[in-house]
């Protein structure tokens, strides 16, 4: 182990064998893994139409239900312990969403022929940070249970198309913010970025994400195909005198990310000594779904540069 970190550590475990003496809380990695959300009452907060719920009666596996299928629902959970976010992490999930057979889904002519109608799920739902509250639930519909929180960034995996939102398409993954002192919209006036280069979310089946994010700008990055960043991210640096990180969004394809946008997490938002709450939320409007979170990781990650910073 190099010197500066070996010292690093030694320092921070003597730290924390102090604090401990004067019966304080010490801040210490909170990484978690979640493969059945039967017993994750303790450890999560359900608000709204959010719950664990039997997803599969095979092998008896309880799902994080965000909505169920039914018309203008929404809902949001998030860990209790926050996260430590700046220094960089790792969040993997499954999820799949799909709708009863038997419900009358509205037609969207989003497809640019005036005959195909596109019957799908909605309205998605989003991956969200937010330094704002243990137990935030924003608007529904076409918000995604995430619209008008304060201190947030959310990447949202959106399935139904909405014009008023400025939706690239009704299939598609973005990264938004507005920011800590504004609320966190859906519109995409307020998006890093957006890619449609994603499989069909809401087919029913099980889809794998990875989301990764470093403090650390990569140059090479920006020649990726995944690299999109928005006029919006120029209004975020406005007297901006911090670096830039990096976060990439997977989607099926562990091999090639889907989105990557720079961003910086410890400058966008407020947070509480680099941690925030980390989560989900979803929503339903005339369109409706299952949004079932099946599983659930989330890995803090220090390393050497960052420690260095500290």
């Amino acid at each position: 182990m190099p010197r500066r970190r070996a010292a690093f550590f030694h320092a921070f475990a003597a730290m924390c064998s102090l604090v401990a003496a004067v019966s304080a809380p010490c801040l210490v990695r909170a990484d978690f893994a979640i493969r059945d959300f039967a017993s994750t009452t303790t450890a999560l907060t359900f608000q709204g139409a959010a719950s664990a719920v039997l997803a599969s009666d095979a092998d008896e596996t309880y799902a994080l239900r965000l909505t169920p299928a039914k018309p203008r629902t929404v809902g949001s959970t998030y860990a209790k312990t926050k996260q430590l976010v700046r220094g960089g992490f790792v969040s993997e999930f499954t999820f799949r969403l799909h709708a009863p057979s038997d419900v009358e889904m509205p037609c969207q002519g989003v497809d640019h022929a005036p005959a195909t109608c596109a019957k799908r799920g909605g309205d998605g739902f989003a991956f969200v940070i937010q330094n704002h509250d243990a137990r935030a639930l924003g608007s529904g519909a076409s918000q995604l249970g995430y619209g008008g929180v304060l201190n947030a960034v959310a990447v949202e995996f959106d399935t139904f198309h909405d014009a008023e939102s400025r939706d690239p398409y009704h299939n598609h993954v973005a990264v938004l913010t507005r920011g800590a002192n504004a609320p966190v919209l859906s519109s995409h006036d307020g998006a890093i970025a957006s890619s449609v280069d994603v499989p069909n979310l809401a087919d029913g089946e099980r889809h794998f994400v990875r989301i990764e994010y470093t403090p650390v700008f990569i140059a090479e990055n920006v020649v990726h195909k995944s690299f999109r960043s928005s006029a919006h991210l120029l209004d975020l640096m406005r007297d901006y005198k911090h670096g830039l990180g990096t976060l990439k969004i997977f989607v099926d394809n562990l091999g090639d990310a889907a989105l990557t946008v720079p961003i910086n997490l410890g400058a966008f938002l407020d947070l509480d000594n680099g941690r925030a709450w980390v989560g989900f939320s979803a929503s339903t409007s005339r369109s409706m779904q299952y949004h079932d979170i099946q599983s659930w990781s989330f890995r803090e990650r220090l390393d050497e540069l960052v420690v260095d910073e500290l």
